[in-house]
């Protein structure tokens, strides 16, 4: 069983508070459309569980970093997607019905490839032939607790009164990113006995290059694949996020609780720190390229 510190905790309460926001945006219609019109959450998972890894252990092999650390950036890269990706695509306004059930699908998935990848990279880079398994109920529960059942409860409120989702959704979309870059702060500077980094700015600098390469080419095998199968763009752009933004709190919960590494949680805190800002910055950029046509 994890221990949740108070920064955790507040971590996931925010997050609850989003995903309820981004709830707010949907109609049960939307994730209708998602079953009706498989095609773009299946090329997103199949991004996700079987391209994405493998450029995490072409970029860790490649980095001048210890075995450990190498095993905790091919943590990150199986680790599913998390409310926070839910909410870049909610403000770039992309396809939130899929983003969170690629969220919420590939959470579950997780359960079987994580543990299955992260046992090769522990063989390959460590010559490790312990087992991992990740404790099935507490990551359900959080997974559910933290993403779909607040996003539940924001679709019944639009659906009990749509004027006022309507009248919350701007004064949300300005309000809940700065809490969220609020509590990512407070994780990067709090002391580490209540749930903070740690990490000091040497361990940044290593390991920045090496997270800020996996992120880019994410993104871009993310948007590119889906570009290629003839996806819409606003579904290009949402998958490009997805498989972008990964789950940090579980990977840190992985190497932390269940590995018991600190040098492998440390790829996950420099990850966490500048993702939200790059796939800002990306869409962006997607967004822009394709005015300038």
């Amino acid at each position: 069983m994890a221990d949740f510190n108070l920064v955790d905790i507040l971590i996931n309460s925010v997050l609850a508070i989003i995903m309820l926001g981004v709830g707010l945006s949907l109609t049960f219609n939307d994730f209708k459309n998602i079953l009706v019109y498989p095609k773009a959450i299946i090329t997103g998972l199949s991004i996700q569980i079987l391209i994405i890894p493998i450029i995490a252990f072409v970029i860790a092999s490649f980095s001048n970093i210890s075995p450990e650390q190498k095993v905790g950036i091919v943590l990150v890269s199986t680790c599913a997607s998390g409310a926070s990706s839910n909410l870049i695509t909610h403000l770039v306004k992309g396809n939130v019905a899929l983003a969170i059930s690629m969220t919420t699908v590939n959470s579950f998935l997780t359960l079987i490839t994580l543990p299955f990848i992260v046992n090769i990279a522990l063989n390959f880079y460590l010559h490790s032939t312990k087992q991992i398994s990740l404790p099935y109920f507490q990551t359900i529960l959080q997974i559910f607790m933290v993403t779909l059942f607040p996003a539940s409860i924001g679709v019944i409120i639009r659906r009990l009164s749509i004027k006022f989702a309507q009248n919350m959704e701007k004064p949300l979309k300005i309000t809940l990113p700065i809490i969220l870059f609020g509590v990512f702060a407070i994780k990067f500077l709090a002391a580490k006995k209540y749930g903070g980094s740690g990490i000091t700015s040497h361990e940044l600098f290593i390991l920045f290059p090496p997270m800020l390469i996996l992120n880019v080419l994410a993104m871009l095998s993310g948007y590119l694949f889906a570009k290629l199968v003839r996806l819409q763009y606003q579904n290009q752009y949402t998958i490009a996020i997805e498989v972008g933004l990964h789950n940090t709190a579980l990977a840190l919960l992985v190497a932390g609780t269940i590995i018991h590494s600190h040098e492998m949680e440390k790829p996950a805190l420099v990850y966490a720190i500048f993702t939200i800002f790059s796939a800002l910055l990306f869409v962006f950029a997607i967004k822009g390229r394709n005015i300038l046509k």
